[in-house]
């Protein structure tokens, strides 16, 4: 079992992203790692245990695995998945406008988040024909991972996109009323990616996920540990650092591509959230 393997293993050559077909899915008692997992649910059934509780597994079922989050089975019957097995933030990933999709968010975010209070309930659940879309892409992904063909690497990063981008939106379209709170916050993280560089008020953001002012500042602070204008800041920090390494832009053009009005406050937010001044991160002129 995946548990069992080493990371050096999981990881062969360094890249951190691979895949493993589970045709046929045993028991496996509680256990942790440090990367995260897509897990698709091929077919057959089971129980997914946690310490947020065991809950029943089936064929479609998709659901993310973070590495602080125990987790194992039991009561497998036939049961086939696939671990698609990544860290993200050393993937270098270009996002791009796929973070504008509510279905994202909510897959990669706030479904492992509120599993415990939802109960599993709003998790992605695709129908036949979606499932066997993801199914050949999939396919494709393990043949290049097992492969030692000249540019099994981007492939292989190719296909987990391509998979990633279909299940957002398959996951923003579900019209399951289970998973509705979780997208209409999903919505509001899709509007501060699109929109972080705009004077935005919490009537906005509240707008954008279609609920009250006071809903929004309590589910977005469960979720994200913060309020939504501290989000809002911390993304425009975020968008900072990259653009502060082109020595085209002034400190202050970069304050105003991020949606700030004034370079001072700018250099005091960015100092208090990255902990240095703008300028240290300008680096050398090359």
């Amino acid at each position: 079992m995946i548990s069992h393997i080493g990371v050096e293993q999981i990881f062969p050559d360094d890249t951190p992203l691979s895949v493993f077909y589970v045709p046929r899915h045993g028991d496996m008692a509680l256990h942790s790692h440090d990367f995260s997992e897509l897990v698709i649910v091929l077919h057959g059934s089971g129980v997914h245990i946690s310490p947020a509780g065991d809950y029943p597994i089936r064929t479609g079922d998709v659901f993310v695995l973070h590495g602080d989050q125990a987790h194992g089975y039991r009561e497998t019957a036939a049961l086939g998945l696939v671990n698609i097995l990544f860290r993200l933030e050393e993937l270098a990933v270009p996002l791009l406008d796929i973070v504008s999709l509510p279905g994202y968010h909510a897959l990669f975010t706030l479904e492992p988040l509120f599993r415990r209070r939802d109960s599993f309930a709003s998790r992605l659940r695709l129908t036949p024909d979606q499932l066997q879309l993801i199914s050949e892409l999939v396919q494709r992904m393990v043949l290049e991972n097992g492969s030692q063909m000249p540019g099994r690497k981007f492939a292989v990063l190719a296909y987990f996109m391509l998979i990633v981008a279909d299940l957002s939106r398959y996951y923003s379209h579900m019209a399951d009323s289970a998973a509705q709170p979780l997208l209409r916050l999903g919505r509001v993280l899709g509007y501060l990616q699109q929109h972080y560089s705009e004077r935005l008020t919490l009537d906005d953001l509240a707008g954008a996920g279609c609920m009250s002012r006071r809903t929004l500042t309590r589910e977005f602070k469960k979720a994200m540990n913060c309020s939504p204008i501290d989000y809002l800041l911390r993304l425009r920090i975020n968008h900072a650092m990259d653009l502060l390494r082109d020595h085209r832009l002034s400190i202050t053009d970069v304050a105003f591509r991020v949606g700030f009005q004034d370079s001072s406050y700018f250099t005091r937010q960015f100092h208090a959230i990255a902990g240095c001044r703008p300028r240290d991160l300008r680096g050398p002129l090359k």
